[in-house]
This record gives structure tokens, C-alpha cells and sequence, in this order.
């Protein structure tokens, strides 16, 4: 099928297949020259010669020294001669190093030596880079690996596609005092001769992979660590236990027990739904204070932003302590899907994240039932990849990729999301138990190799004992066109449903032609004390009816959200759902939520006469005895899209009554205290409402409000020393912070810039970081804008909290924008070549005005922005849509 890209088409870089290598011996030397921040590396491949007469072997390398005199080329066999590097090149733009011979390389297996190399110990959070972090008050500093997607060629030359897989020794000589982790267990440790001081740490030989999930993180931790049972297997059979640990900032360890706990039972889960038992002796988590991304999943070494593994029982929200859950099962769930088998190239990238992205809620959901993580799926991934994927500057799940500056675009909604949304889609069409037979069965054919989108849409037909082209011409469409349909449903005249699909655009203009294969799954609801009637089909065509013979007094259509589209009600349909969500008869949350977030889509797409924001509001009338909290965060999600507009039409205060109206009677239902036997469900929407109302004006929640932040400052229990139980709960500070911010100013700025100096925990930091811009004061949003990037107050990865919370007010959103051009060649030279670029980018998004669109369009004509090209593209979109709602 025809894939299209929006970023323009480079050259292929993919390496020739005439050398092919087998099994890298890599030894680095990392944390002793701490003045130039170097490390050293030596390296043998053992490798297979393909074709006659080369002369040459080339590979991947980036920012490393290798001179010819440390080369050789020798071939298997007794008595074999080691060949002479005649000549070292590098090519920047092709990422390669070439060592050249002056005779040509025997056909058959050899062994490529460096004997000795140079890198550099970046701080760019990728390759092999630095970390810095505090120990007993003094500065220290650790080693870690960040290769996903093509950064392992950083740290040793390599085969950096994740096709040429291959088998890993490693060596790493550190400081003594370090802890050194990589893939696979210890097998020997000895002090280094003539190394005062320096300990050499071996490492078993890693099973067949791809250079991406090659890991070393060298410093001081401590861990915890205990057994998952029975997840170790052998043909078919249980053998063992696989050991799990989480290494965690000295000290620190109290904080790493729930992420042990949910390590060790997704690891079980995991083993029995894939029947196929983890591969690897072990399994290490470790959180690391500097790093780009949430999480990596190298294999045996699952690296974590602190915040993504780290719990504190007194000081983390639920809502964070559930995103801890979510990414521990998203990394585990990869050390199957994406690390025993993996996408043959980027263009499958989808492959490894969005079925991870779908895999984790089925784990959580596992661990944790009263969470209802399914209903929170729809608002975390399937409704914001709806948001993306309806721009015109969206892109296909499935997108062709050349070179490596195309590939850090495509991790993004699209591949995680969308590709989650449709794998559930997929999964409840045909089943779930149809669907992990078929998973078995793909991931025993492909492990430790590599497989593509039709492999599976192969598999899961085998596995299922469906007919061949089931799944794939079901799928197609899907995965190869950006986009998704609007189903269009009225009441036929003779009785059922007239249907009606076209590609929804979100500004309202006309799409592609695409015709997709729907499934969608229908409740027939005419009592609140029956259950509904469901019926199930599958729409194939532009239009068509849908025969119903059941009465019903309201339908609704994609039940539970399962399947990837939006609806468009006819006006009768609509009423009824109304009613019916009025008189309490859609008892299903989640098709209240999507009624009314499938409606704000048409309305501000601008596709129908009788679709307007009146309706919208109108419609919302009918949630005012709403007790769900994804229905409220759905709600409250879309009209903060309504606040964008009233910040530039200059009607934020009016919505801001409304809001408190709103919201005032479940804020005072729910009260500041929890409930004994109350759901965990009830406890985030109380941290979601009561502040949103303090922030919107509500007078008597001010004042609580500031009463709990003045207990909570004055008598320090924010401090690591604080023995008690704290009078302001996780849940509610950073909304508190932010009120307090707003009321009053430099004072409350002042007392959390105290409280983010003093404390240690990471979570409280991005809290506070999050909130000093809540006030529209210029000296206050410049003081914030100029912190994100003092990047020795402030880690790296940690500057966005700063500038994401600066743009809540229009005064804020354009201070915000001024300082992001000011310091844009800043943000390149700290940045480039990671995703943050398409984060700050992503600030513009929020402008509505058409001078807005102009001057954001101007800049980056004019200043480069690599990596973040469809970004800026996708945003500038959206302000148009802005201006024109």
C-alpha cells in the first residue's frame, strides 16, 4: 500500500548486507577522566564476509576517535594473519566510519578488532552520556546509555540497525565505589592491574539483539530486589525464577518498592499470556536523575526517568503512582514484544510502542481492578491520538523512514497511540483469546529475529484459524492512511439506521477518500434496569443501512469506544442520548464521556449547521449529577480547548464563572477528605475539581486552599525530616501551588522555590516547576521562563515543566513564545537530536489568532528545527483551526 510521509524523502541509509556481524566483545572504561569527560573502549566483532573482493568494511560511528593503527581485520583459521587497516574514514552526514585494507577480505567469519577508541561522555541524554546527581551533599557524577533509536554507533562502532541483530560480551572497568549494571548478570569482577583504585566488571553473553537494547549505567545506587515466580522457561516448562531488582538513588530505596512490586507480577503476567518465559536471568530497573524519555527497555536493563519508576508513599499522587504502573508494564511488556522480536526498521516502529502502549493497560488492569485503567485509556490514548491524527499534518501509523534524522519524529502520538487504539480495536473484534493465540504463535515464529506489519496481520490470522486476509484487509487502511473516519448515523425512515463514513478533518476541510472497514458495536438502551441489546457489525462501504428491530429509547453507537472513529449523531439520536444521559439510562461512563467529547470534535471541526459550542454547552446541561471522574476529565479536557479561545477573544473570566458553576456542586459532594471504602477513582477526580474551582475563583476553595499551603510550607513538611502525615496531600499540590501562586504572587513564588531547593524528591520539584507561572505577572513568567533553562538549578529533561506551565495565561503563552525565539539557538545547541525540540515547538499550538499563525510560520522559515519539522507543521495547522473556531 501507499505510505505517505510528510517529511521530505532522503536517501536510503541502510548498510550493505556484505558484512554481517555475529557476536560484539566490547570493554569500556568509564568515570576516570571526569576533566574532559572521555571514556575508552576497545571492541572485537566476530563477523561474517558475504561478497569477493572487499576492501573495505563499513559501519556505523558517531563522535568517536579510531586511528588505523588500532585496526586489524583477521580470519577465522589456524594460522590466519591479521590484515592491516590501511585507512580510517567517517561520514557525518551518513553516521558511518569505513575502514579501509589494502588487500581484499577473505570470503567466510573474522574478527574486526579496535584495540583501542575514544568517545566522549556527552550530556545530550543519549549515546553515552553523563548524569549528574548529589551524594552526602557533593557533586557526583554517573555513566548511562541512552542507543534507542541510532545512538548505540555514540558508544562503540556497530551494526546500528535493528535488523542486524547480534549476540553482546561486555567489559566495563569503573571506579571502585560505582555500580555497574548492563544487560546481563555479573560473571566476574577483579581489581584492574596497575588500576588504583578501579574495579573490571564482566558481563555474560547477551542472547541475539539488536544494538538498541545495549545498556550500561555506571554509579552509586542502592536496590531492592526480589523473585518473579515462575517466569523463567524452557521448551514449554517452567524452570526458575527470574531475579528482579530496582536500583534507586542512595537512600532511597522506600521509594522503589511499589515499582519491585509491579516489575515482579507484570513479569509473571507477562509469562503466561505470552507463554513464552522471559528470556534473560534477570531483570534490573534502574532510575536514572538525567534522561530524555520516560523510559527504555534494553533488554535485562530497564533505564527510568526517576519520576517513571519512583514512588514515595507519603508524597506521590495516584494519578502519578498509576503512570508508574503504566510505564513499568509498558518496558516490561517490550522485552517481548519489540526485544525477542523486533521490527525489522523504523517504518514498524508502531509494531514495538503501539502494541506496548495497548499491553500495559491490560497488565495494570491485571494488578490494579478498582483503577478501571480501560476507562482511563480512552481519555490517555485513544481520544488524544483522535486529536492528532484528524490534522491534515497528521501522518500514517506506518511511515516510510530513511535516514535517522526522520525517525525521532514518528515517536509520537501517532505510533504509541493510535497504534494502541486500533491493536484494542483489533483485539476486540476478533476476541481477546483470538487474538493472544495469534500473538503466540508470531512471537515463537520470529523470536530473536525480526518481523513486519503483515507478519503479525499473518499471524494472528494463523493463530486464530481465521481465513488468510481476515486481518490484513480489515487493518490495511488503518495502519497505511493517516486519519479515521466520521461515522454519520441518522434514524432510518423505515426503521434502523441510515450510516454514512467519510475521513474527519478537524478543521472541517475535505479529507482523502479513504473507506475503512468499521467495526462497530451498537447498545440499544430502553431501560436503565435492563441490560441494552448490543449487536455488532462490520461497515465496509461510504453509506449503508443498519437494520434494527428493537425498540430502544437511545443508541449508542462504538460502544465503550473500542473502535478508532468518531460519530456523528443525527439530531433525533442526539436528543435521546440527552435524555438519556439526564435520566441516567447510558450507565456506561465511557459512553458518556465519548458522546460528549465526539460532539466538541464536530463542533469545532465546523462540519454541520446544527453542530455549534451553544450545543456543546447545552448538551453538558445534562451532566450536571455526573459522578465519574473520566467523564469530568474528559469535560473539563475540552473546555480547557474552549479556554485557548477565550484567552484570545477575551472572555476568560465569563468561562471562568461558568466553570465554578460547573463544577461547585461535585467539588462540595466530594469535600477536601476522603472517604472511607471510597473508589481510587473518586479520590483523583477530588484532586482534579476542588483546585480547578480555587484556580477559576471560587472563594471559600481559596481560602482552604491557602490555609493547607501555609500549614504545609510553615511547618515544613515538605522536608525529608517530616515524620508525620502531611495536611496537604500529593494529590491536591500542585493545584494548591498554583492557586497560591496566583493569589499571591512573590510571596507563595518565594515559598516554593524554597520548598523545590530543599527537597529531594523529584516529583515535588516538577510540582513546583509546573506552577510558578500561574500568575499573569511578567516579573513572575520571566523569572520561571529564565529558570527552565539555568540547567544547574533545573535538570535538562525538566525545563518543559517549567515553560508548559508559563502558558496558561495570554500573557504567559506570549512571554513564553518571546523567550522561546530569543533562546532558540540555545535550545539547538542543548537539544538537537532529541524529542524536546518537538516539545517546545509544541507550545505554539495553543496560539488562535492569524497574526499568531504568521509570526509562528515566519520563525521557523527562518530557523531550523530538526526532527520537529512535522511538529511545527502539525501546530501551525491547529492555529489555524483555532482562529477559524
Amino acid at each position: 500500500p501507499h505510505i505517505h510521509s510528510m517529511t521530505e524523502t532522503k536517501k536510503s541509509v541502510r548498510l550493505p548486507t556484505s558484512v554481517v556481524p555475529r557476536l560484539y566483545r566490547v570493554s569500556l572504561t568509564a568515570l576516570t577522566d571526569l576533566k574532559d569527560f572521555k571514556f575508552f573502549g576497545s571492541l572485537d566483532v566476530a563477523l561474517d564476509v558475504k561478497a569477493k573482493g572487499l576492501t573495505e568494511i563499513t559501519c556505523h560511528a558517531v563522535d568517536l576517535q579510531i586511528e588505523a593503527k588500532e585496526v586489524t581485520y583477521t580470519p577465522d583459521g589456524e594460522g590466519s594473519s591479521p590484515v592491516a587497516c590501511s585507512g580510517v574514514s567517517f561520514d557525518s552526514g551518513l553516521e558511518t566510519v569505513t575502514f579501509s585494507f589494502a588487500s581484499a577480505l577473505a570470503v567466510g567469519s573474522g574478527v574486526l578488532r579496535v584495540k583501542q577508541y575514544v568517545g566522549e561522555l556527552n550530556n545530550k541524554m543519549k549515546g553515552f552520556y553523563r548524569t549528574m546527581y548529589k551524594l552526602d551533599g557533593k557533586d557526583k557524577v554517573g555513566a548511562v546509555t541512552q542507543f534507542e533509536a541510532t545512538d548505540a554507533r555514540r558508544c562503540l562502532p556497530c551494526w546500528d540497525e535493528p535488523a542486524i541483530k547480534a549476540e553482546f560480551e561486555a567489559t566495563v572497568t569503573a571506579p571502585k565505589q560505582e555500580t555497574v549494571i548492563s544487560n546481563m548478570p555479573v560473571v566476574e569482577g577483579y581489581p584492574k592491574a596497575g588500576g588504583e583504585g578501579l574495579l573490571v566488571w564482566k558481563f555474560g553473553k547477551t542472547p541475539k539483539m539488536s544494538t538498541y537494547l545495549l545498556a550500561f549505567v555506571v554509579g552509586e545506587f542502592d536496590y531492592i530486589e526480589a523473585n518473579s515466580q515462575a517466569a523463567r522457561f524452557e521448551n514449554g516448562k517452567a524452570v526458575g525464577d527470574v531475579a528482579v531488582r530496582v536500583y534507586a538513588p542512595k537512600g532511597k530505596t522506600e521509594q522503589a518498592q511499589f515499582g519491585l512490586d509491579v516489575a515482579v507480577k507484570c513479569l509473571s503476567y507477562f509469562t503466561e499470556f505470552f507463554e513464552i518465559g522471559y528470556p534473560l536471568p534477570k531483570l534490573d530497573l534502574v532510575a536514572i536523575p538525567d534522561f530524555s524519555s520516560g523510559a527504555m527497555e534494553n533488554w535485562g536493563c530497564v533505564t527510568y526517568r526517576t519520576v517513571c519508576l519512583l514512588v514515595d508513599p507519603k508524597n506521590t499522587a495516584l494519578k502519578n503512582k498509576q503512570y508508574v504502573a503504566i510505564v513499568v508494564a509498558h518496558e516490561l511488556a517490550h522485552q517481548w514484544f519489540g526485544n525477542l522480536v523486533t521490527m525489522e526498521w523504523w517504518t514498524e516502529l508502531w509494531l514495538n510502542e503501539g502494541f506496548a502502549s495497548w499491553v500495559e493497560y491490560l497488565a495494570v488492569d491485571k494488578l490494579f481492578p478498582d483503577w478501571k485503567v480501560w476507562q482511563s485509556f480512552v481519555n490517555d490514548a485513544h481520544n488524544p491520538a483522535l486529536g492528532l491524527d484528524c490534522l491534515l499534518t497528521s501522518h500514517p501509523i506506518e511511515v516510510v523512514v530513511n535516514h535517522p534524522s526522520e525517525i525521532d519524529e514518528i515517536f509520537d502520538t501517532i505510533s504509541y497511540l493510535k497504534g494502541a487504539a486500533v491493536i484494542r480495536m483489533l483485539a476486540n473484534y476478533l476476541g481477546l483469546d483470538t487474538f493472544r493465540k495469534g500473538l503466540v504463535r508470531y512471537l515463537n515464529h520470529f523470536k530473536y529475529s525480526n518481523a513486519t506489519t503483515v507478519d503479525l496481520w499473518r499471524y494472528l490470522e494463523i493463530g486464530g484459524g481465521l481465513e488468510a486476509g481476515t486481518v490484513s484487509s480489515l487493518m490495511t487502511n488503518w495502519t497505511a492512511k493517516m486519519g479515521y473516519p466520521v461515522l454519520q448515523v441518522e434514524e432510518a425512515k423505515d426503521g434502523g439506521f441510515e450510516v454514512s463514513q467519510q475521513h474527519f478533518v478537524g478543521n472541517g476541510q475535505k479529507g482523502h477518500d479513504t473507506v475503512w472497514q468499521v467495526p462497530v458495536v451498537m447498545d440499544l438502551i430502553s431501560d436503565a434496569k435492563k441490560k441494552p441489546t448490543q449487536t455488532k457489525t462490520l461497515v465496509k462501504s461510504s453509506s449503508e443501512t443498519i437494520p434494527c428491530d428493537t425498540a430502544y429509547t437511545a443508541a449508542v453507537f462504538n460502544k465503550s469506544s473500542q473502535a478508532y472513529f468518531i460519530v456523528k449523531y443525527g439530531e433525533k439520536l442526539m436528543a435521546k442520548l440527552k435524555q438519556g444521559i439526564a435520566g441516567g439510562l447510558i450507565t456506561d461512563p465511557v459512553d458518556r464521556l465519548a458522546i460528549q467529547s465526539d460532539l466538541m470534535a464536530v463542533v469545532k471541526a465546523g462540519v454541520s449547521d446544527s453542530a455549534s459550542s451553544k450545543e456543546y454547552f447545552e448538551l453538558i446541561k445534562s451532566f450536571r449529577d455526573e459522578t465519574e471522574y473520566i467523564v469530568w476529565e474528559s469535560i473539563l479536557g475540552n473546555l480547557a480547548k474552549l479556554s485557548t479561545l477565550a484567552k484570545a477573544a477575551g472572555f476568560q473570566d465569563s468561562l471562568s464563572k461558568y466553570m465554578v458553576d460547573l463544577l461547585t456542586p461535585i467539588a462540595t459532594k466530594l469535600g477536601w477528605d476522603p472517604k472511607d471504602g471510597e473508589p481510587a477513582t473518586d479520590q483523583m477526580l477530588r484532586a482534579q475539581v476542588i483546585p480547578l474551582i480555587g484556580i477559576h475563583g471560587h472563594e471559600a476553595t481559596v481560602e482552604a486552599a491557602l490555609n493547607k499551603f501555609d500549614e504545609f510550607y510553615g511547618e515544613g513538611q515538605y522536608k525529608d525530616s517530616f515524620e508525620g502525615k502531611p495536611s496537604l496531600a500529593a494529590d491536591f499540590r500542585s493545584g494548591v501551588y498554583r492557586i497560591a501562586v496566583k493569589q499571591r504572587g512573590k510571596k507563595a513564588f518565594d515559598n516554593l522555590m524554597q520548598i523545590y531547593k530543599e527537597t529531594s524528591l523529584q516529583e515535588e520539584k516538577v510540582r513546583i516547576l509546573r506552577s510558578l507561572g500561574a500568575k499573569a505577572d511578567e516579573a513572575l513568567l520571566a523569572e520561571t521562563l529564565n529558570l527552565s533553562i539555568d540547567f544547574k538549578s533545573v535538570r535538562k529533561q525538566d525545563c518543559m515543566y517549567a515553560i508548559y506551565g508559563s502558558v496558561g495565561t495570554d500573557l504567559g503563552l506570549r512571554m513564553t513564545w518571546d523567550f522561546l525565539k530569543k533562546q532558540w539557538p540555545r535550545m539547538l545547541k542543548e537539544f538537537k537530536g532529541t524529542h524536546m525540540l518537538v516539545r517546545l515547538a509544541s507550545v505554539t499550538s495553543r496560539f488562535a489568532k492569524d497574526e499568531d499563525y504568521e509570526d509562528v510560520k515566519a520563525f521557523f522559515d527562518k530557523n531550523e528545527h530538526p526532527g520537529a519539522e512535522r511538529k511545527v507543521k502539525q501546530c501551525l495547522e491547529s492555529i489555524k483551526t483555532n482562529a477559524n473556531w
